[in-house]
């Protein structure tokens, strides 16, 4: 799933977020929340 949100997050440039979340059948929701907790991962990768 993660993969879609990536793909979701660099298409942020070219379309609205709500279509492209739309299209994919995806939470607008789910997706934000996915880009919140990015930096919560890359902070226990760091520390690992």
């Amino acid at each position: 799933m993660s993969k879609l949100y990536r793909f979701i997050h660099a298409e942020k440039a070219n379309y609205p977020i709500t279509l492209v979340c739309r299209v994919l059948h995806v939470a607008r929701s789910s997706c934000y929340a996915w880009r919140e907790g990015e930096a919560a991962r890359r902070r226990r990768q760091a520390a690992a």
